[in-house]
């Protein structure tokens, strides 16, 4: 099944540090079918930490939806939206993004169930060897996010050396839990070396 990300401009100023879960459910109110859709994913927000635990977006900011290519129109029933996670978040314009077959793809949060990397790495490894994908990676910064159910934790990950058919395989059913919520999500990556850089 072909996947895309849907690109949608946003308009907020602020978030609070754990939006993760409240984008979720604002955003499964609005599309009745996102809860239920398997390879549906929501990517994390990117902006900048403030000292109060708020993330602050910026004019580039966007929402981003990876779904089955099939549920894209669908999804740009979210334009003109206003989604409640503590401050209003306004959903502008969307447009589709095809996915790009590189060589090495990052995840900001990968969630497999321990916190202790050693262990982290195995289970990720058996998850890709279960997929038929290499066991090529490297961990980077450990993450945690409150949801109502607990904490979840992990580590960003960078898989490399990949062949342009894997990279979609990978980009396409992500890795461990979370999706929905901005984990194992993989996007195209500059190189190894920069792994650290934007996290």
């Amino acid at each position: 099944m072909k996947v895309v990300d849907i690109s949608f401009e946003v308009f907020c100023e602020r978030l609070p540090r754990d939006y993760g879960y409240a984008l979720f459910r604002a955003l499964a109110e609005s599309l009745d079918w996102l809860e239920e859709e398997a390879l549906a994913g929501v990517h994390p927000l990117h902006g900048t930490a403030s000292t109060d635990g708020g993330l602050f977006l910026g004019r580039r900011a966007r929402l981003m939806l990876r779904l089955p290519s099939a549920r894209a129109e669908q999804a740009m029933a979210l334009t003109g939206r206003r989604l409640e996670l503590g401050s209003g978040l306004e959903v502008g314009a969307g447009r589709l993004r095809e996915l790009m077959p590189y060589a090495t793809v990052h995840s900001h949060f990968v969630s497999i169930g321990s916190i202790d990397e050693a262990e982290f790495l195995r289970q990720a490894a058996a998850e890709l060897r279960e997929a038929g994908l290499p066991e090529r990676m490297i961990t980077g910064k450990a993450h945690a996010m409150s949801t109502p159910e607990g904490e979840v934790q992990g580590f960003s990950l960078l898989l490399h050396g990949l062949t342009p058919s894997q990279s979609l395989a990978v980009q396409a059913r992500g890795l461990g839990e979370g999706r929905k919520l901005g984990c194992g999500i993989f996007v195209p990556h500059k190189s190894v070396v920069a792994v650290g850089a934007d996290e």
